[in-house]
């Protein structure tokens, strides 16, 4: 409701409502107010479906403001905002655009990466590239890139498990995290498949093709924890922060959802604390998992439950010692996740009620 109210805002100013959507308009809101609707998470049909690429999509950025970036096998990149139905700006490339991101405090600015070995920051009013640089190595091929500590720094993975330093401001070389391990089968760099700031910390989490993820803390780029349990040899997975930093979840090529604690303790005085191979995995999936994210604001996903469960007369057990607070929103986790086939699942983990009595 919030985005359609949004979008229809913008058509009444600068377009017209046309009678076809004044029509949709009343079908979604008889949708809404149905009581078989009222347990849905999502809805039954999409909200709005954007058209305009030529070939696969390789990547997906959110802005703070609701615009979205999308980049393809076509070799550009699209503008989008979740108001509009129509591309407000394709910025072309010259080979296959694999990995995008808004800067985290200006989305007039993005960065792109791409198999031609160069990473762009683009000037979204103007339209154009305001800086580039080219990777150096044996391998140029660029297969993950986002920006850490807050927009200082962009950050590129590359297909021989490098991760590759810049200064925002000029994109010059800063410094490089090989992703390897000292020995094994591993110690061969393997393709870095997606880089994640954490948050609140000046750390990241780094994915790789040998089925492993890890936690490097940029203050001295010393590894913190390496993640290991799920399988990832082959797929563009990525592991993805709770929006409070304290779980990691992540897909895999088994079938089942991921998730670990970033705050485990090790159970014995000797258990290597830069290794945690305790984790939750969910059998959930028909196929490979290829996304799972935590919900930025669960209580949405909570609320939709709650109004499910009092549709089928199922209200939420409530304990005795919480009999007084039953108004409170409830807290916790959600897990959202999408396979190869195309289906979406959603897990919930609640969590104590929010109150304002200090505890």
């Amino acid at each position: 409701s919030y985005f359609n109210d949004m979008r229809r805002r913008y058509q009444v100013e600068h377009e017209g409502i046309t009678e076809a959507q004044v029509e949709q308009d009343e079908i979604t809101q008889t949708y809404l107010n149905s009581p078989d609707s009222r347990g849905h998470i999502f809805m039954d049909r999409p909200f709005l479906t954007y058209t305009g690429h030529t070939s696969d999509l390789l990547d997906i950025s959110w802005s703070n403001n609701f615009f979205i970036l999308t980049s393809s096998m076509d070799k550009t990149v699209r503008l989008w905002h979740i108001s509009r139905k129509e591309c407000l700006c394709v910025f072309q490339h010259i080979d296959f655009v694999t990995a995008i991101g808004f800067h985290p405090r200006n989305d007039k600015f993005f960065i792109s990466g791409s198999l031609d070995g160069k990473i762009r920051l683009w000037n979204i009013p103007d339209k154009k590239v305001a800086l580039w640089t080219e990777v150096d190595g044996p391998s140029k091929l660029i297969t993950a890139a986002n920006f850490c500590s807050m927009g200082k720094f962009a950050v590129v993975g590359t297909y021989d498990g490098r991760c590759i330093f810049y200064s925002t401001d000029q994109l010059k070389y800063h410094t490089t995290i090989d992703v390897r391990s000292t020995r094994g089968k591993n110690s061969r760099g393997r393709k870095v498949t997606g880089i994640e700031p954490m948050p609140g910390e000046d750390k990241i989490l780094v994915t790789s093709t040998d089925s492993r993820i890890r936690l490097y803390d940029l203050r001295d780029l010393s590894l913190i924890c390496k993640y290991r349990g799920y399988a990832n040899l082959s797929s563009q997975i990525r592991a993805a922060f709770s929006p409070d930093g304290r779980y990691i979840t992540a897909g895999s090529e088994n079938h089942c959802v991921f998730l670990w604690s970033t705050v485990h303790l090790p159970s014995t005085l000797t258990a290597r604390k830069d290794r945690n191979n305790y984790y939750e995995a969910i059998k959930a999936h028909n196929a490979a998992v290829t996304c799972t994210m935590f919900a930025p604001v669960p209580e949405l996903i909570f609320e939709a439950v709650e109004r499910g469960r009092e549709a089928a007369g199922k209200p939420r057990e409530t304990p005795d010692s919480v009999l007084d607070d039953r108004a409170a929103p409830l807290t916790g986790y959600v897990v959202i996740s999408g396979d190869y086939n195309g289906d979406i699942k959603v897990f919930i983990k609640e969590g104590k009620k929010k109150t304002s009595l200090p505890r």
